[in-house]
């Protein structure tokens, strides 16, 4: 089935592995799900809250939507938000988009109506040309290795004709046969090279054209309208909408057990606000920049900038979209400088004129470190995190320090650079990783934006199963919180970091 037929969101969720997730849950903790506690933090009606980080990974996301139905439908509802590229994507909708209540309908599955009224190849709204390049790219099986073959059989053919070249106009003189031989290879000679010089000049035109167009082959405008659309239906025109949506209380919040932090004094719940979180890149100052908590480093009025630009900037797939730029940056302001100077520690001779966003997953893919908060001694609420596993089982091979080609190489690079900030965090704060749901999409093309709706509804089942796996046998809340109340004790009592200490925690519960 093709996407442009646009499925019903029922397409997706009832699908047979996800009826089976649900079905499995409910086997497990009640029809209602009364019985399953992931959380101390409640409001009125039941429902559990949790904070939720969200990995990037193009069109993988539609994992992550499959993922968060299975929570919202086990009542689970989120707190703090956040995410990058794809990640912040979801991360933006559940926060903006509202619940159906009348049909029934949970955010994730408004967010399936509207990712079923959206052909995603739209998105890919560059030059024609380039349109037909990306689709052919994408659907080619191992295309560095047959552009490579290509190439090794262009350059053989170009050398045996200037040897044919030579050869015949040395012999034509005392062979007449090679008269005829040395005008054919002469034509096929001239006609190889103009051919090669065509596409020299073509090549230097189309990067020119990428760096006038912010070094990216699509300009993503079709993607900031859809956003501008689905904010603009649930209510959301400003930056202020954006955060008084994003950070509406839930009705009768309230923590389930007496015991609580003192610090807290009488109000259990204070602190607790939601919020969210997008992630990106700023390549002109070398920052990572966080959404929409910084948006006064670039305008005095807020209304200036549109919340949907946010989300563009986090997506800003280097090449693949043109980086997100804010030019006329008031830098002469003294309240624009405070924001600068209290933001990033940068001084008003340092604040440039305009900064250029690239995709946050070059510096942050998983910003589960924002959620952290070390003052808090009783934990609430879980920080849940949702990953997207693409490595092939060839990635995880012994030998690969001698095998590596130039495209995994610099692959690797890559990678070892954007999650740098990531794993430190996760190293120094090993027990976040019992919070952290895996799901596997290493058969997907990230980058397939003309995938069919057959693909999609199988992520959003992995992402399904991925939750259903995460809640029937990853996660126990009473563990996670006392593992989370010792470790933050040991921490302040010895000076030790969580990582030492998580790792004794996990030695004595293997002894007992």
């Amino acid at each position: 089935m093709s996407f442009t037929q646009k499925p019903g969101p029922e397409y997706f969720t009832q699908a047979p592995e996800v009826t089976a997730v649900l079905d499995a849950l409910k086997n497990r903790f009640g029809e209602r799900f009364e019985q399953l506690v992931i959380s101390d933090t409640l409001d009125k009606d039941g429902r559990q809250y949790v904070h939720l980080v969200q990995e990037g990974g193009g069109v993988l996301g539609v994992a992550l939507v499959g993922y968060t139905y299975i929570l919202e439908k086990a009542g689970i509802r989120f707190m703090r938000l956040a995410g990058t590229s794809a990640g912040a994507i979801n991360t933006t909708l559940l926060a903006v988009v509202r619940e159906d209540k009348a049909a029934g309908l949970t955010k994730s599955e408004r967010i399936l109506q509207y990712l079923c009224n959206k052909p995603f190849f739209d998105f890919v709204d560059g030059h024609p040309f380039a349109k037909k390049l990306i689709k052919w790219v994408i659907k080619t099986e191992h295309f560095a290795r047959r552009i490579k073959k290509g190439a090794r059989r262009v350059g053989i053919a170009l050398a045996a004709l200037l040897l044919t070249d030579v050869v015949s106009t040395g012999l034509r003189h005392h062979y007449p046969v090679f008269n005829g031989i040395a005008l054919v290879s002469y034509i096929l000679t001239g006609m190889m090279l103009l051919g090669l010089a065509l596409a020299a000049g073509y090549g230097s035109y189309l990067i020119s054209r990428l760096k006038n167009r912010g070094f990216g082959i699509n300009p993503g405008k079709n993607f900031t309208d859809w956003i501008k659309m689905i904010m603009a239906e649930n209510g959301v025109q400003t930056i202020e909408d954006l955060e008084r949506v994003s950070g509406k209380m839930p009705e009768g919040l309230h923590i389930r057990n007496v015991e609580t932090d003192r610090s807290l004094g009488d109000d259990p719940t204070r602190g607790l606000r939601p919020d969210i979180t997008l992630i990106t890149s700023d390549i002109i100052t070398q920052n990572k920049i966080e959404f929409p908590k910084m948006w006064n480093l670039f305008r005095e009025n807020q209304q200036e900038l549109h919340p949907a630009e946010f989300v563009r900037a986090s997506m800003s797939i280097p090449i693949f979209f043109e980086s997100h730029i804010i030019r006329n940056i008031p830098r002469e302001l003294p309240i624009v400088q405070t924001h600068w100077r209290n933001h990033l520690l940068m001084e008003p001779e340092d604040i440039p004129t305009a900064v250029r966003f690239v995709d946050g997953g070059v510096l942050s893919n998983f910003p589960i470190n924002i959620l952290y908060n070390p003052e808090v001694t009783i934990p609430r609420l879980p920080t849940l995190g949702i990953e997207l596993n693409d490595a092939t089982p060839a990635d995880n091979t012994l030998n690969q320090a001698d095998n590596l080609g130039l495209a995994d190489y610099l692959g690797k690079l890559f990678n070892t650079v954007r999650y740098y900030y990531d794993k430190d965090f996760l190293l120094k704060n090993s027990l976040f990783r019992k919070g952290i749901g895996v799901i596997d999409v290493h058969a997907y093309n990230w980058l397939d934006f003309n995938i069919p709706s057959d693909k999609q509804r199988e992520l959003f089942v992995l992402g399904a199963q991925a939750a259903g796996k995460f809640l029937l046998e990853d996660f126990n809340w009473e563990e996670y919180k006392t593992a989370r109340i010792v470790v933050h004790q040991a921490v302040n009592t010895s000076g030790k970091d969580m990582r030492g200490v998580s790792n004794i925690l996990t030695k004595s519960k293997k002894k007992k």
